[in-house]
C-alpha cells in the first residue's frame, strides 16, 4: 500500500513522482466529487500537455463553485493546494472538462510560478489547436489579480505555436531575455535544392538580422545512430553556405550566461565569413 493523501492509498507501486502525482490526483478528484477540478500542472498532466519543472509532490485543484467569503482563499496542505473558484463573469467561456480546468486556465495558473511554466504548455496547446490566443488572453483576465499574474501577462505575447518542443520554447525565451529576436522553424536560404520538394532545411530558431541559427538538442532527438549522422550531414551543408549553428541542451538553458557566450562566439564567426545569401529576418 502506498499513501497518496490522507485516507487514500494505492495498491500498486508508482513508477515515478509523476505517476504518484497522477494517482494522488485521481484520488483527490474522487474525494472532492465534482466540487473541484485539477488545475495548474495537475491539470496539464491530466490533459496530456507538457509542463515546465513542476513540483509533483503537490497536487493542485480548483474549486468549481464559491464556498463563502471566509473560505474563498487558497487552501494549502503539504501535498495539496485548492484554489478558490473563478468568479469572473466570463469564466464560463473557459469551462472545465473531464476533471481538469480549461487548458488556457491551467497554463495561466501554472505560469504564476514562472513564465516558462505558462509558455511550454501554451505553445503545445496552440500548436495542437486546443486553445487560441483569445482563450489565453481571456484566461489571464479570468484568473484575475494573483501573485505572478503580471509576469504571465508580460509573457503572453511570447507564446508561439511554431515552437515544436518545450526545449525550443525555453530556448526562445532565454534568447529573448538576452536581447535577441528569433524566428521559429526558420527555413535556411540556399538549402531548398538540398531537400525533397524544395522545402529547405528548417532550424529550430533563426536569430533575426544575423547568420546564426539555434538548434535545441533534447534526449529524444536522435533515436538511432543514423539520425545523428543525418543531422551532422545536414549541419555541414548549412555551415558550407555561411551559416553558424549553435546547439543548446537543457543544461545550457539553465545557464543563460553560457548561452550568451555561445551565441556571441557564433556571431563573431559569422561576421568573419563571406556569403552571398541573406540573414535571418
Amino acid at each position: 500500500m502506498h499513501r497518496l493523501h490522507h485516507g487514500w492509498f494505492a495498491t500498486r507501486t508508482p513508477v515515478d513522482d509523476e505517476d504518484l502525482h497522477g494517482l494522488r490526483l485521481a484520488a483527490l478528484l474522487q474525494q472532492y466529487a465534482g466540487r473541484a477540478v485539477a488545475s495548474d500542472a495537475s491539470a496539464l498532466l491530466r490533459l496530456g500537455l507538457p509542463t515546465y519543472e513542476p513540483d509533483w509532490s503537490v497536487a493542485h485543484l480548483l474549486r468549481t463553485e464559491p464556498t463563502g467569503a471566509r473560505r474563498d482563499k487558497a487552501h494549502r496542505k503539504a501535498d495539496l493546494v485548492v484554489r478558490p473558484a473563478l468568479v469572473h463573469p466570463e469564466a464560463a467561456r473557459l469551462h472545465s472538462a473531464d476533471g481538469a480546468a480549461h487548458p488556457a486556465v491551467a497554463a495561466v495558473l501554472a505560469g504564476l510560478s514562472a513564465p516558462c511554466a505558462l509558455l511550454v504548455p501554451a505553445d503545445a496547446a496552440l500548436r495542437a489547436g486546443r486553445v487560441t490566443r483569445t482563450d489565453l488572453a481571456l484566461a489571464v483576465e479570468v484568473v484575475g489579480r494573483r501573485p505572478g499574474i503580471e509576469r504571465v501577462r508580460a509573457a503572453l505575447p511570447r507564446c508561439d505555436a511554431r515552437h515544436e518542443s518545450p526545449g525550443e520554447t525555453v530556448a526562445a525565451w532565454v534568447l529573448h531575455h538576452l536581447g535577441h529576436r528569433t524566428v521559429p522553424q526558420f527555413v535556411v536560404p540556399g538549402t531548398e535544392a538540398l531537400t525533397p520538394g524544395g522545402r529547405g532545411y528548417r532550424a529550430d530558431l533563426g536569430i533575426v538580422g544575423t547568420r546564426v541559427l539555434v538548434e535545441f538538442d533534447g534526449r529524444a532527438k536522435y533515436a538511432a545512430p543514423q539520425d545523428l549522422w543525418e543531422e551532422k550531414r545536414r549541419e555541414d551543408r548549412i555551415r558550407s553556405l555561411g551559416w553558424e549553428v549553435v546547439r543548446l541542451t537543457w543544461a545550457d538553458l539553465h545557464r543563460p550566461e553560457r548561452v550568451r557566450a555561445l551565441v556571441e562566439a557564433a556571431l563573431r564567426r559569422a561576421a568573419g565569413r563571406a556569403s552571398g545569401t541573406g540573414s535571418a529576418r
